[in-house]
């Protein structure tokens, strides 16, 4: 009996000391949190070599703990389409447009206004000014500002010559479906211009239901409208802005440390 109770014990013994050593050497795993991002910007663009880059530069300084899963070109749907499945949590992240961030932030269409600034350097200033004040209001709506990311001057794009006002007036212009800045301005131009998703576009230009377009060049040239284009107005009407943004909810799920590497990357998307 003694010598049964003496192997029990030394047993018990080992098992317990392995554990304990366990305990004290091995770090706890923490689990990699994957964050699904869309996008209109198709693969191949300077956009989204820049996306790419900021999520490459997040796994590598997290050591893997965030990843982005990337779904570009649309494939996800329009901006609205996107906004709605962050909300529903299908998706945790996106680059947007305006458009797309007057749906999270109706505040920050007043940076699409048509004419309002001269210069990039005013731009640039304007953005630094707001800044404080968007992030507080993403915020407060679930979202957090990453970055904001440079699209360019919009302008007007045609395929059919336009040398005076009445000439803009005749083309069958599309406008972004749901977009009230747009509206308004076409609207004081005196044009009817035609509502679409901006997935329908190219489709629409093919079968000539439309056959004017407005938007940045970094826009028309990836997305192949301009080879249903002949005309460009000299004059940008605009500059267009835009940003990435992140689900509060998914963000606060980080660590601090990794929080503040994907804040600090996503200061860096402006000026890549």
């Amino acid at each position: 009996m003694s010598c049964f109770n003496s192997r029990w014990i030394a047993r018990t013994s080992t098992i317990l000391i392995t554990g304990y050593w366990l305990l004290v050497t091995v770090q706890p795993l923490q689990a990699q949190t994957v964050v699904k991002f869309a996008t209109l910007a198709p693969e191949g663009t300077a956009w989204m070599k820049t996306m790419r880059q900021f999520s490459d530069e997040i796994s590598a300084k997290t050591e893997g703990r965030v990843k982005f899963k990337i779904y570009a070109g649309g494939v996800s749907g329009d901006e609205k389409d996107v906004a709605r499945k962050i909300r529903l949590g299908q998706l945790q992240a996106a680059g947007f447009t305006g458009v797309g961030l007057g749906e999270i932030a109706p505040e920050t269409r007043v940076l699409d206004t048509p004419f309002l600034f001269k210069n990039t350097a005013e731009l640039d200033n304007i953005y630094k000014m707001l800044d404080a004040d968007f992030r507080k209001i993403f915020e407060s709506k679930g979202y957090i500002l990453l970055g904001w990311t440079e699209v360019g001057n919009v302008y007007i794009f045609s395929n059919t010559p336009v040398t005076n006002p009445a000439d803009l007036q005749k083309v069958k212009m599309w406008i972004w479906e749901g977009d009230p800045i747009a509206e308004a301005t076409f609207s004081a131009m005196k044009i009817k211009p035609i509502p679409l998703s901006i997935t329908d576009v190219m489709t629409s230009l093919q079968t000539g239901m439309i056959n004017a377009v407005y938007c940045a060049p970094a826009t028309v040239i990836p997305l192949q409208w301009y080879t249903k284009m002949k005309y460009a107005m000299a004059t940008p009407i605009a500059t267009a802005s835009g940003a990435v943004v992140i689900s509060r909810k998914t963000f606060e799920l980080l660590s601090k440390d990794d929080q503040k590497i994907m804040l600090e990357a996503g200061a860096d998307i402006s000026r890549r």
